[in-house]
Protein backbone atom coordinates (compact mmCIF):
# COMPACT_ATOMS: atom_id res chain seq x y z
CA UNK A 1 0.00 0.00 0.00
CA UNK A 2 1.23 3.76 -1.22
CA UNK A 3 0.97 6.06 1.84
CA UNK A 4 -1.56 8.25 1.52
CA UNK A 5 -0.18 11.40 2.78
CA UNK A 6 3.91 11.94 4.24
CA UNK A 7 4.72 15.17 6.69
CA UNK A 8 8.03 16.09 6.54
CA UNK A 9 9.49 18.13 9.84
CA UNK A 10 12.89 19.92 9.54
CA UNK A 11 14.93 21.93 10.96
CA UNK A 12 16.30 25.10 8.33
CA UNK A 13 15.13 25.97 5.33
CA UNK A 14 13.94 23.35 3.28
CA UNK A 15 14.15 25.03 -0.32
CA UNK A 16 18.14 25.42 0.12
CA UNK A 17 18.41 21.34 1.02
CA UNK A 18 18.47 19.12 -1.17
CA UNK A 19 17.66 16.29 0.43
CA UNK A 20 14.43 17.12 1.71
CA UNK A 21 13.42 18.86 -1.70
CA UNK A 22 14.35 15.30 -3.38
CA UNK A 23 12.11 13.25 -0.59
CA UNK A 24 9.28 15.46 -1.25
CA UNK A 25 9.48 15.09 -5.19
CA UNK A 26 9.95 11.76 -4.68
CA UNK A 27 7.20 10.84 -2.76
CA UNK A 28 4.69 13.51 -4.93
CA UNK A 29 5.26 11.12 -7.82
CA UNK A 30 4.64 8.19 -5.88
CA UNK A 31 1.20 9.99 -5.93
CA UNK A 32 1.05 10.64 -1.91
CA UNK A 33 0.44 14.40 -0.63
CA UNK A 34 2.93 16.03 0.67
CA UNK A 35 3.58 18.58 3.55
CA UNK A 36 6.79 20.40 4.80
CA UNK A 37 7.00 21.88 8.33
CA UNK A 38 10.49 23.36 8.17
CA UNK A 39 11.60 25.90 10.95
CA UNK A 40 13.82 28.18 11.57
CA UNK A 41 14.67 30.11 15.18
CA UNK A 42 15.57 33.40 16.27
CA UNK A 43 18.57 31.64 17.88
CA UNK A 44 21.96 30.91 15.46
CA UNK A 45 23.35 29.09 17.88
CA UNK A 46 23.36 27.58 21.20
CA UNK A 47 20.48 25.50 23.20
CA UNK A 48 18.15 28.07 23.21
CA UNK A 49 18.32 27.59 19.30
CA UNK A 50 17.44 24.21 19.26
CA UNK A 51 14.83 24.72 22.05
CA UNK A 52 12.89 27.08 20.40
CA UNK A 53 12.71 24.77 17.50
CA UNK A 54 11.63 22.20 19.32
CA UNK A 55 8.84 24.24 21.09
CA UNK A 56 7.87 25.54 17.73
CA UNK A 57 7.59 21.96 16.03
CA UNK A 58 5.20 20.50 18.85
CA UNK A 59 3.23 23.22 18.28
CA UNK A 60 3.02 22.61 14.23
CA UNK A 61 2.49 19.18 14.79
CA UNK A 62 -0.28 19.13 17.53
CA UNK A 63 -3.09 18.76 15.38
CA UNK A 64 -1.51 17.21 12.51
CA UNK A 65 -2.35 13.48 11.08
CA UNK A 66 -0.79 12.03 8.41
CA UNK A 67 0.04 8.24 7.55
CA UNK A 68 3.86 8.66 7.64
CA UNK A 69 5.67 11.22 9.36
CA UNK A 70 8.86 11.46 8.62
CA UNK A 71 11.82 13.42 10.74
CA UNK A 72 14.37 15.11 8.20
CA UNK A 73 16.75 15.32 11.15
CA UNK A 74 17.41 14.79 14.74
CA UNK A 75 16.02 17.81 16.04
CA UNK A 76 12.64 17.02 14.59
CA UNK A 77 12.90 13.40 16.23
CA UNK A 78 10.97 14.58 19.12
CA UNK A 79 7.98 16.05 17.62
CA UNK A 80 7.31 12.88 15.22
CA UNK A 81 7.78 9.84 18.17
CA UNK A 82 5.03 12.35 19.85
CA UNK A 83 3.08 12.26 16.93
CA UNK A 84 3.52 8.16 16.77
CA UNK A 85 2.87 7.39 20.38
CA UNK A 86 -0.17 9.72 20.03
CA UNK A 87 -1.21 7.73 16.97
CA UNK A 88 -1.57 11.05 14.78
CA UNK A 89 0.85 8.66 12.40
CA UNK A 90 0.69 5.47 11.69
CA UNK A 91 4.52 4.89 10.82
CA UNK A 92 7.83 6.88 12.01
CA UNK A 93 10.87 7.15 9.29
CA UNK A 94 13.90 8.98 10.75
CA UNK A 95 16.66 10.31 8.71
CA UNK A 96 19.79 9.58 10.10
CA UNK A 97 21.48 12.36 8.09
CA UNK A 98 24.37 12.08 10.19
CA UNK A 99 26.16 10.39 12.89
CA UNK A 100 25.02 13.09 15.34
CA UNK A 101 26.56 11.74 18.71
CA UNK A 102 29.49 11.40 16.72
CA UNK A 103 29.74 14.74 15.50
CA UNK A 104 33.03 17.31 15.78
CA UNK A 105 30.62 19.45 17.79
CA UNK A 106 30.04 16.83 20.74
CA UNK A 107 32.99 15.02 20.46
CA UNK A 108 34.83 16.82 23.58
CA UNK A 109 31.70 17.53 25.06
CA UNK A 110 30.29 14.51 27.31
CA UNK A 111 26.99 16.35 28.37
CA UNK A 112 25.65 17.30 25.35
CA UNK A 113 26.85 14.13 23.75
CA UNK A 114 24.51 12.42 26.58
CA UNK A 115 21.40 14.61 25.39
CA UNK A 116 21.77 13.99 21.97
CA UNK A 117 22.10 10.44 22.59
CA UNK A 118 19.45 9.75 24.83
CA UNK A 119 17.05 12.16 22.73
CA UNK A 120 18.22 10.02 19.51
CA UNK A 121 17.39 6.57 21.61
CA UNK A 122 14.01 7.96 22.61
CA UNK A 123 13.22 9.14 19.18
CA UNK A 124 14.68 5.26 17.72
CA UNK A 125 12.08 3.63 20.22
CA UNK A 126 9.19 4.82 18.43
CA UNK A 127 11.26 4.32 14.57
CA UNK A 128 9.65 2.37 11.72
CA UNK A 129 12.48 3.22 9.71
CA UNK A 130 15.57 4.86 9.77
CA UNK A 131 17.36 5.95 7.09
CA UNK A 132 21.13 6.22 6.64
CA UNK A 133 23.25 7.74 4.03
CA UNK A 134 26.40 5.48 3.92
CA UNK A 135 26.81 1.36 3.84
CA UNK A 136 28.63 1.71 7.26
CA UNK A 137 26.45 4.09 8.81
CA UNK A 138 23.80 1.60 10.48
CA UNK A 139 26.34 -0.45 11.94
CA UNK A 140 27.75 2.81 13.70
CA UNK A 141 24.73 3.59 15.43
CA UNK A 142 24.00 0.40 16.19
CA UNK A 143 26.55 0.15 18.17
CA UNK A 144 25.82 3.53 20.44
CA UNK A 145 22.50 2.55 21.29
CA UNK A 146 22.71 -1.78 21.03
CA UNK A 147 19.55 -1.34 19.03
CA UNK A 148 18.28 -0.28 15.85
CA UNK A 149 14.83 -0.12 13.76
CA UNK A 150 15.21 -1.12 9.92
CA UNK A 151 17.01 0.28 8.15
CA UNK A 152 17.05 1.89 4.37
CA UNK A 153 20.24 3.09 2.60
CA UNK A 154 19.46 6.69 0.60
CA UNK A 155 22.51 8.28 0.10
CA UNK A 156 23.01 11.97 0.10
CA UNK A 157 22.22 11.56 -3.80
CA UNK A 158 20.89 14.37 -6.82
CA UNK A 159 17.94 13.45 -8.52
CA UNK A 160 18.97 11.74 -11.62
CA UNK A 161 19.98 14.77 -14.43
CA UNK A 162 19.57 13.69 -18.11
CA UNK A 163 19.78 16.67 -19.69
CA UNK A 164 21.16 19.40 -17.50
CA UNK A 165 22.57 22.20 -18.97
CA UNK A 166 25.70 24.11 -17.61
CA UNK A 167 24.61 28.00 -16.32
CA UNK A 168 27.70 30.22 -16.71
CA UNK A 169 26.05 33.68 -15.02
CA UNK A 170 28.00 33.34 -11.64
CA UNK A 171 31.36 32.80 -12.97
CA UNK A 172 30.35 35.56 -15.23
CA UNK A 173 29.68 37.59 -12.30
CA UNK A 174 33.25 37.33 -10.96
CA UNK A 175 34.69 38.07 -14.21
CA UNK A 176 35.83 33.79 -14.45
CA UNK A 177 37.28 34.31 -18.24
CA UNK A 178 36.09 31.58 -20.85
CA UNK A 179 38.89 30.13 -20.99
CA UNK A 180 40.52 29.78 -17.42
CA UNK A 181 39.86 26.55 -15.47
CA UNK A 182 37.41 26.53 -12.38
CA UNK A 183 37.76 24.61 -9.68
CA UNK A 184 33.87 24.71 -7.17
CA UNK A 185 33.47 23.87 -3.88
CA UNK A 186 29.69 22.90 -3.05
CA UNK A 187 28.88 22.98 0.47
CA UNK A 188 28.95 24.58 3.90
CA UNK A 189 32.13 26.51 4.69
CA UNK A 190 32.57 25.37 8.25
CA UNK A 191 35.62 23.22 10.24
CA UNK A 192 36.52 20.55 9.06
CA UNK A 193 36.17 20.37 4.97
CA UNK A 194 40.19 21.60 4.21
CA UNK A 195 38.60 24.75 3.36
CA UNK A 196 42.11 26.74 4.92
CA UNK A 197 44.49 24.22 2.99
CA UNK A 198 42.67 24.53 -0.08
CA UNK A 199 42.69 28.50 -0.39
CA UNK A 200 46.79 28.07 0.30
CA UNK A 201 46.38 25.59 -2.77
CA UNK A 202 45.26 28.46 -4.76
CA UNK A 203 49.05 30.02 -3.39
CA UNK A 204 50.81 30.54 -6.45
CA UNK A 205 48.26 31.67 -8.14
CA UNK A 206 46.92 31.39 -11.04
CA UNK A 207 48.99 28.47 -11.94
CA UNK A 208 51.11 30.49 -14.40
CA UNK A 209 53.56 28.34 -14.51
CA UNK A 210 56.03 25.99 -16.99
CA UNK A 211 53.22 22.85 -17.17
CA UNK A 212 50.00 24.50 -15.18
CA UNK A 213 46.40 25.47 -15.83
CA UNK A 214 45.30 28.70 -14.79
CA UNK A 215 42.54 28.20 -12.21
CA UNK A 216 39.66 30.01 -9.98
CA UNK A 217 38.19 28.58 -7.13
CA UNK A 218 34.37 29.18 -6.54
CA UNK A 219 33.17 28.67 -3.28
CA UNK A 220 29.23 27.90 -3.02
CA UNK A 221 27.82 28.05 0.11
CA UNK A 222 28.04 29.92 3.23
CA UNK A 223 28.84 29.46 6.97
CA UNK A 224 30.60 30.72 10.27
CA UNK A 225 34.15 30.31 8.07
CA UNK A 226 33.01 32.40 5.46
CA UNK A 227 35.14 35.48 6.97
CA UNK A 228 38.24 34.26 8.32
CA UNK A 229 38.94 31.89 4.31
CA UNK A 230 38.04 35.42 2.59
CA UNK A 231 40.69 37.08 4.70
CA UNK A 232 43.26 34.46 4.33
CA UNK A 233 42.70 34.39 0.37
CA UNK A 234 43.56 38.54 0.80
CA UNK A 235 46.82 37.75 2.93
CA UNK A 236 47.92 34.74 0.68
CA UNK A 237 46.84 37.39 -2.27
CA UNK A 238 44.96 34.69 -4.29
CA UNK A 239 41.39 36.50 -3.50
CA UNK A 240 41.23 37.77 -7.50
CA UNK A 241 41.38 33.96 -8.14
CA UNK A 242 38.86 32.53 -4.77
CA UNK A 243 34.98 33.73 -5.58
CA UNK A 244 32.68 33.43 -2.50
CA UNK A 245 29.44 32.67 -4.18
CA UNK A 246 26.96 32.73 -1.13
CA UNK A 247 24.39 30.03 -0.90
CA UNK A 248 22.30 28.72 -4.17
CA UNK A 249 19.04 26.92 -4.28
CA UNK A 250 19.61 23.39 -5.36
CA UNK A 251 18.82 23.10 -8.72
CA UNK A 252 20.60 26.76 -9.60
CA UNK A 253 23.41 25.38 -8.23
CA UNK A 254 23.35 22.08 -9.93
CA UNK A 255 23.55 24.31 -13.09
CA UNK A 256 26.11 26.87 -11.72
CA UNK A 257 28.64 23.07 -10.93
CA UNK A 258 27.92 22.00 -14.73
CA UNK A 259 29.54 24.95 -15.99
CA UNK A 260 32.88 24.36 -13.98
CA UNK A 261 36.05 21.95 -14.68
CA UNK A 262 36.61 20.17 -11.56
CA UNK A 263 34.90 19.61 -8.04
CA UNK A 264 36.90 19.34 -4.52
CA UNK A 265 35.22 17.38 -1.70
CA UNK A 266 37.83 17.71 1.67
CA UNK A 267 37.04 16.35 4.90
CA UNK A 268 39.34 16.19 7.56
CA UNK A 269 39.40 13.14 10.05
CA UNK A 270 38.25 15.25 12.98
CA UNK A 271 35.53 12.68 14.52
CA UNK A 272 34.11 9.15 13.33
CA UNK A 273 31.02 10.87 12.01
CA UNK A 274 33.27 12.88 9.20
CA UNK A 275 35.90 9.68 8.87
CA UNK A 276 32.52 7.87 7.73
CA UNK A 277 31.47 10.83 5.69
CA UNK A 278 29.77 10.19 1.82
CA UNK A 279 29.53 13.66 1.21
CA UNK A 280 26.49 14.63 -1.33
CA UNK A 281 28.87 17.49 -3.26
CA UNK A 282 31.00 14.04 -4.49
CA UNK A 283 27.86 12.82 -6.31
CA UNK A 284 26.50 16.24 -7.54
CA UNK A 285 29.97 16.65 -9.20
CA UNK A 286 29.58 13.01 -10.46
CA UNK A 287 26.00 13.78 -11.93
CA UNK A 288 27.57 16.87 -14.15
CA UNK A 289 30.59 15.07 -14.98
CA UNK A 290 33.47 16.53 -13.52
CA UNK A 291 36.49 15.10 -12.19
CA UNK A 292 36.73 15.34 -8.37
CA UNK A 293 39.70 15.90 -5.75
CA UNK A 294 39.06 14.00 -2.65
CA UNK A 295 40.21 13.21 0.80
CA UNK A 296 40.33 9.98 1.35
CA UNK A 297 37.53 9.10 3.68
CA UNK A 298 36.79 5.38 3.95
CA UNK A 299 33.39 5.00 2.21
CA UNK A 300 34.61 6.65 -0.58
CA UNK A 301 37.20 4.44 -1.46
CA UNK A 302 35.30 1.46 -0.94
CA UNK A 303 32.97 2.60 -3.79
CA UNK A 304 35.53 5.08 -6.06
CA UNK A 305 39.18 3.11 -5.35
CA UNK A 306 40.27 2.37 -8.77
CA UNK A 307 38.11 5.22 -10.43
CA UNK A 308 40.40 7.18 -12.92
CA UNK A 309 38.16 10.61 -12.55
CA UNK A 310 38.57 10.69 -8.53
CA UNK A 311 42.47 12.44 -7.40
CA UNK A 312 42.68 11.53 -3.75
CA UNK A 313 44.43 13.72 -1.91
CA UNK A 314 46.05 14.20 1.50
CA UNK A 315 43.75 17.10 3.45
CA UNK A 316 45.93 18.43 5.56
CA UNK A 317 48.91 18.70 2.78
CA UNK A 318 48.88 21.67 1.15
CA UNK A 319 50.89 20.27 -1.85
CA UNK A 320 49.33 17.22 -2.59
CA UNK A 321 46.12 18.72 -2.25
CA UNK A 322 47.45 21.26 -5.47
CA UNK A 323 48.99 18.72 -6.83
CA UNK A 324 45.54 16.93 -7.12
CA UNK A 325 44.03 19.91 -8.21
CA UNK A 326 46.23 20.41 -11.44
CA UNK A 327 45.26 16.63 -11.73
CA UNK A 328 41.99 17.08 -11.88
CA UNK A 329 42.00 20.05 -14.33
CA UNK A 330 43.59 18.00 -16.88
CA UNK A 331 41.30 15.02 -16.68
CA UNK A 332 38.62 18.04 -17.56
CA UNK A 333 39.95 17.87 -20.76
CA UNK A 334 39.47 13.87 -21.06
CA UNK A 335 35.81 13.80 -22.84
CA UNK A 336 36.15 10.38 -22.65
CA UNK A 337 36.47 9.89 -18.90
CA UNK A 338 33.84 12.43 -18.25
CA UNK A 339 31.64 10.84 -19.83
CA UNK A 340 32.52 7.46 -18.09
CA UNK A 341 32.14 9.42 -14.76
CA UNK A 342 28.79 10.50 -15.85
CA UNK A 343 27.21 7.31 -17.39
CA UNK A 344 27.92 6.04 -13.53
CA UNK A 345 25.99 8.42 -11.97
CA UNK A 346 23.33 8.80 -14.18
CA UNK A 347 23.05 4.22 -13.65
CA UNK A 348 23.46 4.01 -10.11
CA UNK A 349 23.83 7.58 -8.14
CA UNK A 350 20.91 9.36 -8.48
CA UNK A 351 18.41 9.68 -5.60
CA UNK A 352 15.85 7.91 -7.41
CA UNK A 353 17.95 4.68 -7.72
CA UNK A 354 18.76 4.56 -3.27
CA UNK A 355 15.27 5.65 -2.89
CA UNK A 356 12.66 2.80 -4.63
CA UNK A 357 13.82 0.32 -1.35
CA UNK A 358 12.43 3.30 0.86
CA UNK A 359 8.90 2.65 -1.12
CA UNK A 360 9.64 -1.04 -0.62
CA UNK A 361 10.35 -0.97 2.55
CA UNK A 362 7.70 1.53 3.71
CA UNK A 363 4.78 -0.60 1.97
CA UNK A 364 5.16 -3.65 4.75
CA UNK A 365 4.28 -1.12 7.98
CA UNK A 366 1.16 0.26 5.87
CA UNK A 367 -0.85 -3.08 5.00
Amino acid sequence: MTPRSILLLFFGDATRDRRVQNFSQYFKLQGCSVEVIALQTSYTRGPRKFWEYHQHIQKEVRKKRTDVVMACDLYSLSAAAWMKRKGSAQVLIYDARELYTELPSVARRPVLKFVWRTLERRGLMRTNLIIVTAPNDADAICRVHSFLPRPVLVRNLPWRETELMPDRTLLDRFRIPKDAKTIVYLGGLQPGRGLEQLIEAMNPAPYEGEGQVRGHLLLIGDGAMRPKLAALAQMLNVAPVVHFAGPLPSNEALRCVKACDAGVSLVEPVSRSYELALPSKLFEYMMCGLPVVSSRMEQVLDLFRDEEWITFVDERDVQSIRDGMQKALANSGNPMLREREQSLALREYHFEHDAASLAAALKTFLG
